[in-house]
Protein backbone atom coordinates (compact mmCIF):
# COMPACT_ATOMS: atom_id res chain seq x y z
CA UNK A 1 0.00 0.00 0.00
CA UNK A 2 1.40 3.34 -1.20
CA UNK A 3 1.37 6.53 1.36
CA UNK A 4 -2.24 7.82 -0.40
CA UNK A 5 -3.36 5.11 0.42
CA UNK A 6 -2.91 4.54 4.11
CA UNK A 7 -3.44 8.48 3.82
CA UNK A 8 -6.95 7.57 2.46
CA UNK A 9 -7.74 4.62 4.58
CA UNK A 10 -6.87 6.70 8.01
CA UNK A 11 -9.47 9.38 6.84
CA UNK A 12 -12.58 7.02 5.28
CA UNK A 13 -12.01 5.51 8.71
CA UNK A 14 -12.69 8.38 10.61
CA UNK A 15 -16.35 9.27 8.53
CA UNK A 16 -17.96 7.91 11.25
CA UNK A 17 -16.80 10.13 13.78
CA UNK A 18 -15.88 13.74 11.65
CA UNK A 19 -18.30 15.32 8.96
CA UNK A 20 -17.19 13.03 5.80
CA UNK A 21 -17.36 16.45 4.03
CA UNK A 22 -14.23 17.45 5.54
CA UNK A 23 -12.63 14.74 5.32
CA UNK A 24 -12.99 14.40 1.89
CA UNK A 25 -12.06 17.99 1.04
CA UNK A 26 -8.76 17.07 3.06
CA UNK A 27 -8.03 13.93 0.84
CA UNK A 28 -8.56 15.85 -2.19
CA UNK A 29 -5.15 17.39 -1.68
CA UNK A 30 -3.96 14.21 -2.71
CA UNK A 31 -5.33 14.62 -6.21
CA UNK A 32 -3.43 17.75 -6.13
CA UNK A 33 0.03 15.83 -5.36
CA UNK A 34 -0.05 17.70 -1.91
CA UNK A 35 0.10 13.98 0.04
CA UNK A 36 1.63 16.16 3.20
CA UNK A 37 -1.12 18.87 3.15
CA UNK A 38 -3.82 15.89 2.74
CA UNK A 39 -2.40 14.06 6.18
CA UNK A 40 -1.72 17.39 8.46
CA UNK A 41 -5.34 18.34 7.45
CA UNK A 42 -6.55 15.22 8.59
CA UNK A 43 -4.60 15.53 11.88
CA UNK A 44 -5.74 18.78 12.57
CA UNK A 45 -9.63 17.95 12.29
CA UNK A 46 -8.73 15.40 14.94
CA UNK A 47 -7.38 17.72 17.28
CA UNK A 48 -9.80 20.86 16.27
CA UNK A 49 -12.56 18.48 16.92
CA UNK A 50 -11.27 16.20 19.79
CA UNK A 51 -11.48 13.08 17.85
CA UNK A 52 -10.70 10.39 19.61
CA UNK A 53 -8.36 7.71 18.24
CA UNK A 54 -7.44 4.12 18.66
CA UNK A 55 -4.11 3.09 19.59
CA UNK A 56 -3.98 1.38 16.05
CA UNK A 57 -4.81 4.92 14.70
CA UNK A 58 -1.94 6.76 16.46
CA UNK A 59 0.29 4.07 15.52
CA UNK A 60 -0.81 4.90 11.44
CA UNK A 61 -0.15 8.49 12.01
CA UNK A 62 2.86 7.92 13.33
CA UNK A 63 3.54 6.12 10.99
CA UNK A 64 2.25 7.68 8.08
CA UNK A 65 4.47 10.91 9.68
CA UNK A 66 7.59 9.34 9.55
CA UNK A 67 7.14 8.01 5.89
CA UNK A 68 6.30 11.37 4.56
CA UNK A 69 9.66 12.76 6.14
CA UNK A 70 7.39 15.18 9.25
CA UNK A 71 8.55 16.07 12.56
CA UNK A 72 6.59 14.45 15.25
CA UNK A 73 5.01 17.47 16.96
CA UNK A 74 2.50 18.61 18.87
CA UNK A 75 0.53 18.38 15.54
CA UNK A 76 0.82 14.84 16.19
CA UNK A 77 1.38 14.09 20.11
CA UNK A 78 -2.00 15.97 20.78
CA UNK A 79 -3.75 13.09 19.58
CA UNK A 80 -2.07 10.71 21.03
CA UNK A 81 -5.04 8.28 22.91
CA UNK A 82 -3.15 7.24 25.87
CA UNK A 83 -1.68 11.20 26.86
Amino acid sequence: MNINEEIIKLGEGLKDRLDPSIIDFALDYINYSESPLSFETLCDYIADYNVKVSDDEYKKVIFIANKLGLEIDSRYTYINPNK
